[in-house]
């Protein structure tokens, strides 16, 4: 299949646009639904209303919906076209844009692979046929603790999750985490098929979430909110412009959703519950916050999370050209590092200078590459890496291409934790690899790297060959050989699918930019 490079137009177009839709809807008629503004990024849009939909159901699993070839051929979306609202913003366009959700579309209904492959197991996963919740998991917010009695819809304060330290204790938290990947998975599924039951089971979720939830505590309380604006908005986003309820259906409380995530989501993204925790939490802080400013037409808010990308970015993938040490995360440590502490950090602790009190300097040296979780494990390395590539392409929607301002770092970072894991089992660590702190402990397995969504940014969209780069104490492969297209194809069977960070992202990213081959 041949690769096609993708250009998409810079914000400094958005009035052009904007005019050209403006002038679409005066002579054609209506484009689904309409971008209007109030200025404040919470006017309604069409399909949008102040009723609440279906009643809920304890997340209870519903009546599969048909997602037969003839409503996988709906033609549904070739009728929309990108809004571009009065701040600028593109929608759809959190994570996912119009103009990828068709070409998935298209190549579903082609029978193409690996698309149709993905489809189904997304078709098959058990959050497309998920109610809403009845909150009994959760706790009231008025007794936000473990032991507390069990929350419902009638609660007149609302319902809680409280999340400890890997959901331990559990209130509510597994719940929440499979709502926010169900109104993802549904939304897709609403724009790939034009079923409209998928989108009212996912707006069901999402008015029950505006009506009731008021948010996550524990140690883990931050993390789970963040969690939850990388995927719930995503589907909320796609929702509120690509569906239009029937006379008499479940419409989108778009008002109601927007207050629960300021007063709910947005101080908690931007308060100090990711401070010196490791830079997975700070870096799907940032992707949510983004998803949030994006679905909020806020753009004071949007830059407030690009400048948390920024930061945490540079201060998760280290370069031999930041120095002798990493850079240090702004929001933990201040500009000032401290060595001991900083070094310790990317250590995980396990050196035997960081045991002590105070901590002492174990003298780190990274490696070109490494990023700050590298040490810890693999899987926690990978959600950060994820987190980092969800954000960046969510302001690429939006005209800021913050892949090319950390195209190195970016890059440099994946290939480093790719080749790790690819030779690994016959090369064994890197030489002086987390300066051979407790090596044989740290798992290689990469569970959220979202290296389709990577690979499709720099290899399709911008053309960047993906050499290796040099790994102490490892053979450099040659330069011809992609270790990331090698790994995506190694793979693919059975890695597309939710985790926290991560959701179907082969399905939505694979090759994106690429057409749908002209049948001969």
């Amino acid at each position: 299949m041949q690769r096609r490079s993708s250009q998409r137009p810079h914000r400094g177009t958005a009035i052009v646009i904007a005019c050209l839709i403006t002038a679409t809807m005066l002579v054609g008629g209506v484009l689904g639904a309409v971008a209007l503004t109030d200025g404040q990024g919470g006017t309604p849009r069409a399909g949008d209303a102040s009723a609440s939909a279906s009643p809920a159901s304890s997340g209870a699993v519903l009546p599969s919906a048909s997602a037969s070839p003839s409503n996988r051929a709906d033609r549904a979306l070739d009728a929309l076209r990108p809004v571009v609202s009065a701040a600028g913003f593109v929608h759809p366009g959190v994570f996912v844009n119009l103009a990828e959700l068709k070409a998935t579309r298209d190549h579903i209904n082609a029978g193409d692979q690996p698309w149709t492959d993905l489809f189904h197991g997304l078709e098959t996963s058990k959050f497309i046929r998920r109610g809403a919740p009845d909150f009994s998991a959760f706790a009231p917010a008025t007794d936000p603790r473990v032991g507390a009695p069990a929350c419902s819809t009638s609660n007149p304060a609302g319902c809680v999750s409280y999340c400890g330290s890997f959901n331990v204790p559990n209130v509510g938290c597994t719940q929440q985490q499979d709502d926010a990947r169900a109104v993802y998975a549904q939304s897709l599924m609403y724009a790939y098929t034009g079923n409209a039951t998928y989108a009212e089971r996912a707006i069901a979720i999402l008015n029950s979430y505006a009506a009731h939830f008021r948010g996550s505590f524990g140690s883990n309380g931050p993390l789970m909110t963040a969690w939850t604006a990388e995927q719930m908005i995503r589907g909320a986003e796609i929702l509120r412009y690509t569906y239009t309820p029937s006379a008499g259906g479940p419409t989108f409380d778009v008002a109601q959703f927007s207050a629960m995530l300021r007063t709910t989501i947005i101080p908690t993204l931007r308060g100090p519950g990711y401070a010196g925790k490791n830079g997975n939490w700070g870096l799907s802080a940032a992707d949510g916050l983004m998803n949030t400013a994006v679905f909020l037409d806020d753009r004071a808010l949007f830059e407030q999370a690009v400048g948390m990308w920024r930061d945490d970015t540079r201060a998760y993938i280290y370069l031999s050209s930041d120095g002798s040490e990493p850079i240090p995360p702004a929001s933990a440590f201040g500009k000032v590092s401290n060595p001991p502490l900083l070094a310790c950090r990317w250590l995980s602790n396990k050196p035997s200078a960081c045991l002590t009190h105070p901590q002492t300097d174990p003298h780190l040296v990274a490696q070109n590459g490494q990023n700050q979780e590298s040490c810890r494990d693999f899987g926690h390395a990978s959600m950060g890496l994820a987190a980092i590539v969800n954000g960046a392409e969510t302001a690429w929607i939006q005209g800021t291409d913050l892949y090319r301002e950390e195209q190195q770092r970016i890059i440099t970072g994946y290939l480093y934790t790719v080749q790790i894991s690819q030779n690994i089992a016959a090369q064994g660590w890197p030489q002086g690899f987390c300066d051979g702190a407790a090596e044989g402990g740290i798992d290689p397995s990469l569970q959220e790297l979202a290296a389709d969504v990577f690979y499709n940014a720099y290899a399709v969209r911008l053309g960047q060959r993906l050499s290796p780069i040099a790994i102490p104490g490892y053979p450099t492969p040659p330069a011809r050989e992609d270790p990331v297209e090698a790994f995506i194809q190694a793979h693919r069977v059975g890695r597309d699918f939710a985790h926290n960070v991560t959701a179907w992202e082969a399905l939505t990213h694979y090759h994106s930019s690429v057409s749908v081959p002209k049948k001969q």
